[in-house]
């Protein structure tokens, strides 16, 4: 697996990202971007996509907006998150990444929301979208609800919020707990050592994460909503979910499911809100269906310009 690092700048942010296997892009095949979820980093993804990815096609990651190493601007606020505002960042990422290829985007959790929004708003060679435990309201569950609902109380709750993340952050044992319960089972869950293997790529990231930039991004997340908008996406999408997520409960995936027109959907049994990892092989065969239905799907369609 060949490995470049960099960044793009969008608005004042500069979002990191990975170009991985750019010596087997062909010219057939669209991009393949992956976007993760809040309080991991664009490292997540180094061994959680499917194998066949690792070391056999192209692919990139893309760094959500204030998740080291990406920074935000000086005046970077709550008042400016909310979905036209992730668009025009995500959007113009992708443009400055990938400007002249057609794009599919695999978005898990808050990357999952950056899916649907990229689609509902058209983004330019946007031909599919896979959306894995996204969301389409900011209302959550577990650890990461609480942190949702700390920061969706506003400035007055800055204080213990930014102090949960410095204690979870330079702690190993608190991350690896705190990255558990976002499982169905917990003990299968710590036991694989993929888990580990996650936190291990994520660990610098994390550890260096700017909490009260955090915060921001958290307190204009609390206030998405884009349910009724979900019926504009035109292009092809792929749901999958678990089905005892405690995060983002497998109701919001088949709330995406029935609204997006066309929309598939895998539901994975005695999962939670982390499949690549609770359910590592069946993950990635429906993700690598997933991703050649859409591959498929570009011949049918031309990509908006």
């Amino acid at each position: 697996m060949k490995v470049r690092e960099g960044f793009v700048e969008v608005e004042g942010h500069r979002l990191a990202y990975l170009a991985v296997n750019e010596h087997l892009a062909r010219a057939d095949e669209p991009a393949v971007v992956f976007i993760h979820g809040v309080l991991a980093s664009v490292n997540c993804w180094r061994d959680c996509v499917p194998p066949s990815f690792r070391d056999g096609r192209a692919w990139y990651a893309l760094s959500l907006p204030a998740h080291h190493p990406s920074t935000v601007p000086p005046d970077f606020h709550a008042s400016q998150v909310d979905a036209p505002w992730f668009f025009r960042v995500m959007s113009g990422a992708l443009q400055a990444l990938v400007p002249d290829r057609p794009l599919i985007v695999v978005g898990h959790s808050t990357g999952g929301f950056c899916a649907l929004n990229l689609a509902i708003h058209q983004a330019p060679n946007l031909i599919g979208i896979v959306s894995v435990a996204g969301f389409h309201v900011g209302k959550w569950g577990s650890v990461e609800g609480l942190l949702l609902w700390l920061a969706g109380l506003g400035r007055w709750a800055k204080y213990p919020f930014v102090a949960n993340l410095l204690f979870a952050r330079n702690s190993p044992f608190v991350q690896r707990q705190f990255a558990s319960m976002l499982a169905h089972d917990r003990k299968a869950y710590l036991a694989n050592p993929l888990s580990q293997q996650f936190l291990d790529n994520i660990g610098p990231n994390t550890r260096a994460q700017d909490p009260a930039a955090l915060f921001e991004l958290f307190n204009g997340i609390s206030r998405l909503e884009i349910r009724h908008e979900l019926g504009r996406i035109s292009i092809p999408c792929h749901v999958l979910t678990g089905s005892h997520d405690p995060v983002v409960p497998a109701s919001q995936s088949q709330v995406i499911a029935d609204a997006v027109p066309g929309a598939k959907i895998v539901e994975f049994p005695g999962v939670g809100h982390m499949p690549f990892i609770e359910a590592a092989d069946a993950f990635a065969r429906s993700l690598e269906t997933a991703i050649d239905d859409l591959s498929r799907d570009q011949g049918k369609r031309a990509p908006t310009p």
